[in-house]
């Protein structure tokens, strides 16, 4: 029983690493792409009328602490996967980062019409979230900080 919880934390974890891998490629390719004048690409569609002109700055802000999580993520998935490093506390604050701006943002595009004008590529977006709560969920419920599971033999 234990060996299928681990084996399924790892795989948890290695999705997470790969997800955040491709959030950061997104981000950095949003990002440049609306610097340099190009309307809002994914995962930034815009709703019918465009962004009002104070919500780019909400979410540039929100990009900025998403880049944060995303590399301690990638780092998190990194030394447990690659390493054998299982570091909890990192795990547990990256996710805590990337699930609380997932709500964020979701709060702060979906009345905006967004969703309802790009529906495949937000939903999409939340079908690709979901694995992330649960793992979430399984590290806090590890009784303590140093209960883990060892890729080294």
């Amino acid at each position: 029983m234990q060996k299928n919880k681990q084996k399924n934390l790892k795989i948890l974890i290695t999705y997470y690493g790969l997800l955040q891998s491709l959030h950061l490629i997104a981000l950095i390719r949003a990002g440049i792409l609306m610097l340099s004048g190009t309307p809002s690409p994914f995962p930034l569609l815009p709703p019918p009328d465009g962004w009002e002109v104070q919500t780019l700055p909400f979410l540039f802000g929100l990009g900025g602490t998403d880049v944060v999580g995303i590399i301690l993520g990638i780092l998190f998935a990194y030394w447990a996967v690659v390493k054998g490093n299982y570091q909890r506390l990192t795990g547990l604050i990256s996710l805590t980062i990337f699930i609380t701006g997932a709500i964020v943002f979701g709060a702060g595009t979906f009345p905006s019409g967004a969703w309802a004008a790009h529906p495949i590529a937000y939903w999409s977006m939340v079908i690709l979230f979901i694995p992330a709560p649960i793992l979430y969920t399984l590290m806090l419920k590890q009784k303590d900080i140093t209960q883990a599971y060892t890729t080294k033999k």
